[in-house]
This record gives C-alpha cells, structure tokens and sequence, in this order.
C-alpha cells in the first residue's frame, strides 16, 4: 500500500485531528505549541474534507510513524505509572505496572537467551539467592528450567521456593539485575574463570571446522609446533563436548564409567548432558548413581569430569567410539 498523498504534512495532522471527537481533538491541541496550533487551525480552516481513498493513504502514513517513532520513553515509568493511576486507579495501575516491568527489560537481560545455562549460572552464582530467582523469572520457562537445573539439587530446592514466593518483579528489582549484567557484560565478557586464550581460541575454532579442514590444520600445527598442537588438543575435547557423541557412543562410554565416577561428573554437568549419560545407563546403574549423588565440591566434580574424558580418549584412540558425531563422514 502507498502512503504517498498529496496532503501536505500539516494537512495531514488537520485531517486526522478532524477525525476525532471535539474532546479528544481538543486534548490534542492543548498538547501542541502554540505555533503549530496555528498552522493546524489555518489547515482545517481552507482544505475540504479528504476523500476516503485520502484518508487511508493519511492512517497509513500515521500507521508507519507510530511503528518507527514512540513519544514513550523508557526513563519514563512514573510518568506512564501515573497516567495508569488516573486512567484506573491505584490498584490496578499498579498491577499493570508491575506486568509493563517484566515486559520492558533491558538489553541486557535479553542478552541472557542467547547464553548456556551453566554460562548463567557461572555470572550468578556469588549473587544473593533471591537475585538467582530474579534472573530464572525473566527467562523463558525452558531456559529458566535448564538454569535451575544447572544448580546444585540443595540450591534447587531453595530457588524454587523463592520463585513460587515472587509476586511481582518491580523496576527497582529490574534496575539492580540489569547492572549486575551490565557489569558482567562489559568488565568480563566471558564466562566466569574461564578467560579465552590463544590456545582455547584455536581449539574452538577446530571443534566448528569439518573433519578434513581440522585434520589438515591440525597436522600442520604438530609439524611446525608439536607442543602447542598438543595443548589445542587437550583443549578441543572436554566433558562438555561429550554432548556431540552419538547416543550409541555415550551408552558404551558409561557402560566403562564407574557409579562413583558418573555420579560426581554429572553433578556439575548441563542439564541435557545430564539427561543423556541417565538414559544410556541400566534402570540398577542409575539408582546406584542417583544413591550417590550429594553436594560434591568442585573439585571432587572437575576430577571426575576428567577422568570420564580420559577414558572416552582412551576409547576414541583405538576406535572404540567417536568423540564427535558431528564429524563423522558420509559416503
């Protein structure tokens, strides 16, 4: 549809003010400067009526500045909170404060679905517990749930409580988290304790590339730099690059995984890494698993992870699985 007409600006704002009823055509006048008043009165005193095909193209045009430019600023919440009490009353104004809060969040915190859940529990995990519950609440309920997942079982019980208890996320409640990831965002950049090196740099850009480009480069960096090859070796698989195995490869790598060692690994692992290494074991394993599990410390969890990747690169050295399904040709 074309928005073009040959109504002037001025015009156009006549016709649409003309359009309305004498109230709300008044309170929109008494908005205005004087100067534009003017030029608006002087308008609708010397222009005939727009025709209806005029008239469209006009609420066209009016429809596309609305969508491009909005007179409500975001420092502006008392404002509209009052406008809301007048309009309503105090009780329900507030009720659809506390909704137009959640709904207006800052980039930052929208910045949180693009992260993995163990990255966000990394960013919050030394914050108070009720702001934990703050950050899951803004998620979506299937990253929240991973979050929560994320934690400790003791410190899930805990969040879930505080989240069942929330009644309303205020702006000031917002304004706080959304420093806290400002800071985070800007000072850190990355997950917590893991600072990005040349050698992790390496190691993630090998993981993306097909097998052909990885074997080739990687080949070259052993020739040229044996010791550095090594180090971007060690880096390219991790615990949490057992998610890129098959399911038949996890099923016969925890089939070598002792319960003693499963149940540690797992406490700290992401939720759906969790899940898989629990469906690729028997019903009697995983009881035995789940009797084990309790509050590890992170180093009792770091040790375990990697004596479970030890012994996958045990088994991937003399075939017995794959480490990445990703890269497995097809013929």
């Amino acid at each position: 549809m074309t928005t073009s007409t040959h109504l002037s600006d001025v015009e156009q704002v006549a016709a649409l003010i003309m359009s309305l009823d004498k109230s709300h055509a008044a309170s929109i006048m008494r908005a205005l400067p004087p100067a534009d008043v003017h030029r608006i009165a002087a308008a609708m005193s010397g222009m005939d009526a727009p025709s209806s095909g005029e008239f469209k193209q006009v609420l066209a045009r009016f429809h596309l500045d609305v969508k491009s430019f909005s007179g409500v600023k975001p420092s502006a919440s008392d404002a509209v909170l009052s406008l809301l009490e007048e309009a309503l009353g105090e009780e329900r104004a507030a009720l659809l404060g506390d909704r137009l809060a959640l709904h207006s969040q800052s980039r930052q915190i929208t910045k949180l679905k693009w992260l993995e859940p163990n990255t966000i529990v990394d960013i919050i995990r030394r914050e108070h517990p009720q702001i934990q519950a703050v950050v899951i609440a803004c998620l979506a309920p299937r990253q929240g749930s991973e979050v929560l997942l994320a934690f400790e079982e003791s410190r899930r019980l805990d969040l879930l409580g505080r989240l069942s208890s929330l009644r309303n996320l205020t702006p000031a409640a917002l304004e706080e988290l959304d420093w806290l990831l400002e800071h985070y965002f800007s000072d850190v950049g990355r997950p917590l304790g893991r600072a990005m090196t040349g050698d992790s740099l390496a190691a993630a850009l090998l993981n993306e590339m097909d097998v052909g480009a990885e074997s080739n480069l990687l080949n070259g960096l052993r020739a040229s730099q044996p010791e550095q090859a090594a180090r971007v070796e060690e880096l390219m698989f991790g615990f949490a690059q057992i998610a890129n195995m098959a399911e038949q490869d996890i099923v016969i790598l925890a089939k070598q995984l002792a319960p003693e060692i499963m149940a540690p690994a797992l406490a700290e692992a992401g939720a759906l890494l969790r899940r898989r290494f629990l469906s690729a074991v028997s019903d009697d394993k995983k009881h035995e698993i789940m009797a084990l599990s309790r509050r590890f410390t992170q180093a009792e969890a770091h040790a375990a992870q990697a004596e479970v990747v030890s012994v996958a690169r045990q088994m991937a050295a003399v075939g017995e699985i794959i480490l990445d399904a990703r890269k497995i040709d097809v013929f």
